[in-house]
């Protein structure tokens, strides 16, 4: 009888310890688990850029013109065309530009000569001359003294009128004058010009040189030649007609591509020439260097223009003017938690997923400085992991096992 009461106990027992093992494994059955995969994050440094929109084109289009009026004689380039520096472009008929030439040329060999004249003293036969002239004035002026003294005896005696004693006086007076102009040339022939004479012969044949330099440079400038290498954008004239001085007449793009962007007050600050860029246009992406920036703020726009020189030019058939780009500036780097942009959540705040003990954790981030798919963010640290996949399928508080 004991031994059935003993048996009867163990399967009870057994009975017991069964249902409880069933219990807590349908328990922990019920508790479900989210596969994630995560990245241990460390403090790393990143280079960091401006981001801007940009404009191709910039200062690279030159306008060329003429410095004077004139009729256009010959086209020789066309739109579109690839010229090196130096190739002709556009003539000026130059006939009246040679006439004005030539007379300034006159102008200057005359005050050359005035000039030379002056340093080099007068020749003999100039001194003889001189001196002849002066004893015919001194034979002039004696021969009109005589007449007037012996006028005055006469008129003392009543014999000729006042009138008369009047005009011998002029004509006396004149003689003397030019007496004393000859003897001041023969003089001048003698001693040579005074210094200040000189200086002004000098002065005179400098202005005569300036302006024959001057018709010299309008005759060259009548024949209009490319300043660079570079490609022609527009011909602004046809050939006959007249062209006026100082309005375009080629349009023409150097082979140097820039990209112009505007840059806000604080961002002008951390630039300065040389400073390294990469630009984006359509699919193509450049390396670029900071070539200028205005110091100035535009008007309208209240930003500072900078032009970015592309370092290795890209197809001139991808390069059209006025074309929008991506262009980014280089600031420098920044240390700091880097995450992929693409773990970044949001419900109106910023948030990503860290695994803690086996759970899922939500942090809230303040975003940063941008490095391609990269962000640089505030509100982690190293050592955390972060949830790099899966992150949309857990909420926080989460059980999850990390792949």
């Amino acid at each position: 009888m004991n031994k059935k009461i003993l048996v009867i106990c163990l399967v009870l027992l057994n009975l017991v310890t069964l249902s409880g093992c069933s219990s807590e494994t349908d328990t922990k059955a019920d508790v479900k688990t989210y596969p994630v995969k995560t990245v241990e994050l460390q403090d790393k440094s990143y280079p960091i850029s401006l981001e801007y929109e940009g404009l191709t084109g910039g200062s690279e289009v030159r306008k060329l013109s003429f410095k004077s009026s004139a009729k256009v004689s010959k086209i020789y380039a066309s739109k579109g065309q690839y010229v090196k520096k130096g190739d002709n472009l556009v003539d000026l008929d130059k006939t009246d530009l040679n006439f004005e030439m030539e007379g300034a040329k006159s102008q200057m060999d005359a005050a050359s000569a005035q000039y030379d004249k002056a340093v080099n003293g007068a020749e003999a036969e100039d001194i003889n001359k001189a001196q002849i002239a002066v004893k015919n004035a001194e034979d002039n002026y004696k021969y009109c003294k005589d007449l007037y003294d012996k006028n005055v005896t006469l008129f003392e005696m009543h014999a000729v009128t006042q009138q008369q004693i009047n005009d011998i006086k002029i004509k006396l007076d004149g003689s003397e004058s030019e007496l004393n102009a000859a003897k001041e040339t023969l003089n001048q022939l003698k001693n040579g010009t005074r210094k200040e004479d000189k200086q002004a012969l000098l002065a005179q044949l400098n202005a005569a040189k300036a302006n024959y330099d001057s018709k010299v440079n309008l005759v060259e400038d009548g024949s209009l030649k490319a300043d660079v290498d570079g490609y022609v954008v527009d011909i602004l004239c046809k050939e006959g007609e007249m062209q006026s001085a100082g309005y375009p007449v080629v349009l023409i793009r150097s082979e140097s591509q820039v990209v112009t962007v505007g840059l806000s007050d604080n961002d002008v600050k951390k630039i300065k020439l040389g400073t390294k860029a990469q630009v984006k246009i359509d699919d193509v992406t450049t390396d670029g260097e900071v070539m200028n920036i205005v110091q100035m703020a535009d008007s309208k726009s209240g930003t500072y223009s900078a032009e970015i020189k592309l370092v290795n030019p890209i197809d001139n058939s991808k390069f059209y003017i006025g074309q929008s780009t991506k262009v980014y500036i280089n600031e420098g780097e920044k240390n700091g938690i880097w995450i992929p942009i693409s773990t970044i959540l949001n419900d109106g705040q910023d948030y990503v997923y860290v695994v803690e003990n086996g759970h899922a954790v939500k942090k809230n981030v303040t975003l940063g400085q941008t490095n391609e798919n990269l962000v640089c963010v505030e509100g982690l640290k190293s050592g955390d992991n972060l949830v790099n996949e899966g992150m949309k399928n857990i909420k926080s508080g989460y059980q999850v096992s990390v792949e």
